[in-house]
């Protein structure tokens, strides 16, 4: 039971999202060369299957409440911009990588934030997570920068920051759990009942 109970409690986003993204990075450091209608299509692709698995991860939830209403408008969104992104790729398509990696930029923000939540119990396991953090916003900000310039080294660094968001989200799905849980264990330690004072010696 208890090992049913900790595969229940694991965020499994972040195994689809590092499958996912780094199918997308493999596809397009594999063809460097080609036009960027092939990153406007895996793009794409990806980003409707992002919002189709989120869609059902939310909907398996039976819990309705504000984290249902946030997610569904996410997948809404994903989907859309999915859709959007193979409908008018032709007129979007010189700016996906630079949209993309602003998208990377946001998404290892919050991985740094859960580095920071993780220091107070002392993993080491932290700063791998931490350096991957730092290049995928470096990388992130060279593919911005580039903005314009000749395609194929666009892609190559394109492709790697999106297999370093893929090696972060899989670093992801093992280690937020973790911080989660001892978490809840503090906030519970912290509030647990004091245990009653020992009786005081009678007196003589």
């Amino acid at each position: 039971m208890g090992i049913v109970k900790k595969i229940k409690e694991i965020n499994w986003g972040y195994l689809w999202l590092a499958v996912l993204i780094g199918g997308a990075g493999i596809l397009i450091l594999a063809y460097p060369g080609k036009t960027l209608d092939v990153v406007a299509i895996t793009v794409g692709v990806v980003t409707l299957l992002l919002g189709a698995v989120q869609a059902i991860r939310v909907l398996s939830d039976k819990r309705r409440g504000f984290r249902f209403a946030v997610g569904i408008v996410a997948a809404s969104i994903a989907a859309i911009a999915g859709i959007l992104c193979l409908i008018l790729r032709e007129q979007i398509k010189e700016f996906i990588p630079s949209l993309v990696s602003l998208f990377l930029i946001i998404d290892a923000s919050f991985k740094l934030q859960t580095v920071v939540r993780a220091r107070q119990f002392k993993s080491k396991a932290c700063w791998a997570l931490l350096v991957l953090s730092i290049l995928i916003i470096a990388l992130s900000f060279i593919v911005i920068r580039m903005e314009g310039g000749e395609v194929k080294p666009i892609l190559i660094m394109f492709g790697l920051s999106l297999m370093a968001d893929a090696l972060g989200n899989l670093f992801s799905f093992f280690f937020v759990g973790v911080v989660e849980r001892a978490e809840k264990k503090k906030i519970l330690q912290e509030n647990a009942p004091e245990p009653p004072a020992p009786d005081a010696p009678a007196e003589n």
